[in-house]
């Protein structure tokens, strides 16, 4: 089978985690990287290194790219690839606003180019293993999500703390969880957002309501001060009529991994190791990135998956 050959545009998560990633996908081969502040290397493992994507992108060779550079260059990024017929992975936000996410998917209609945005929560292993062996099984009564998380501004990217250039607490944090609400449960509408989050800007309580089946989804999400002594986690409940179900993670380091319990009692555990959270669910989307190259096939989560989520952050954000 060809190679499909791949430039990464993007130094910190497209090359510390991305790139050791694709390295173990053999049908992979990144030929190109794209990052201004790379200082005296010309190379990476005999790897070309770009300071600007649109030169990269005139590399012929170059078949499928990642996107891991700050939300507000997407745009751009990604008319290009699709003018010169390059497969795109993207990280999320595909782009900083609605608006531009419909550009994106008017101008992939009918083409024949494949595309993955990296929703990571999904292909976490508790994830999967209770949409598997749970979900199907049990009649839902309401789902509470409390996350509560603490930043350090040191080393982090300043466009992660506007929600006009793609960032903010609807960016960063709410966009994963109504990816994963929608990829489990099905879609939603919203019933209510706290009207005091003008006072306390940190914090975010929303009451969405599930439209098949009717059940209501509480979501309280809180930004910890660095001094508070309460502890950063990310949990998941879901009342059903029978037992009830928790997913549940500690957010204080990214070697931090979700659990699943039932009515308190842990029933699934992942493989403890100090891994990065976030690889082995980026690994599975790379594989369905190359999957759906390979095999012609419109995979999850995609540019149009994405649009569905920047629908409901565009009608929370004017609220």
């Amino acid at each position: 089978m060809k190679k499909i050959n791949v430039g990464i545009i993007g130094k910190n998560f497209g090359y510390k985690l991305i790139y050791n990633v694709i390295q173990r996908i053999k049908e992979f081969n990144t030929i190109a990287f794209c990052f201004k502040n790379h200082g005296d290397f010309k190379t990476i493992n005999k790897i070309k290194i770009y300071t600007d994507w649109k030169k990269m992108l005139r590399n012929k060779k170059i078949n499928a790219i990642v996107i891991s550079s700050p939300p507000e260059t997407h745009l751009e990024i990604i008319k290009t690839a699709i003018k010169k017929k390059i497969h795109i992975f993207c990280e999320k936000p595909v782009t900083k606003s609605y608006k531009q996410v419909i550009k994106v998917t008017n101008l992939l209609k009918d083409k024949k180019l494949f595309h993955i945005v990296n929703y990571e929560f999904p292909k976490i292993a508790a994830f999967k293993f209770f949409k598997k062996n749970i979900l199907k099984k049990i009649y839902i009564k309401k789902i509470q999500i409390n996350w509560t998380i603490k930043i350090s501004q040191q080393r982090r990217s300043s466009w992660k703390n506007f929600h006009n250039k793609g960032g903010g607490i609807f960016y960063n944090y709410i966009c994963h969880t109504i990816y994963y609400l929608q990829d489990l449960f099905g879609d939603f509408i919203i019933e209510n957002l706290d009207k005091n989050r003008k006072k306390n800007p940190m914090t975010l309580k929303i009451k969405l309501r599930n439209i098949k089946k009717n059940f209501m989804i509480y979501i309280n999400f809180k930004i910890l001060s660095l001094k508070s002594k309460q502890k950063p986690i990310h949990q998941i409940k879901i009342f059903s009529k029978k037992s009830n179900f928790e997913l549940f993670s500690k957010t204080e380091s990214l070697s931090d991994k979700f659990i699943l319990k039932k009515s308190n009692k842990v029933i699934f555990k992942p493989i403890d190791n100090k891994k990065d959270f976030r690889f082995y669910p980026v690994f599975e989307n790379l594989k369905n990135f190359q999957k759906s190259i390979n095999e012609k096939k419109i995979l999850k989560p995609n540019f149009f998956d994405a649009k569905k989520v920047h629908l409901i952050i565009n009608e929370l954000s004017s609220i």
